[in-house]
């Protein structure tokens, strides 16, 4: 996928100099990340936790339910 620049957290914009490049980042319950990504090339772009029961939903994944992950579709 690529990497993505952390720019707040929970809330709190980071300054400039706080900003760090990740390709993944510890979420914890409550907590939120902005961050700004762009996308190396066109295509569907899969953001998912790495946790992997939290990718399915029950296990019912093959029904099209999903769990912590998004699609993004670049054109």
């Amino acid at each position: 996928g690529g990497p993505f620049q952390v720019v707040a957290v929970d809330g709190e914009t980071l300054a400039p100099a706080q900003r760090y490049m990740a390709d993944t980042v510890l979420i914890g319950p409550g907590q939120r990340y902005d961050v700004v990504w762009l996308a190396r090339k066109p295509g569907k772009w899969l953001i998912h936790c790495h946790i992997p029961h939290h990718t399915s939903n029950n296990n019912v994944e093959m029904q099209g339910g999903g769990g912590l992950m998004a699609v993004i579709d670049v054109k």
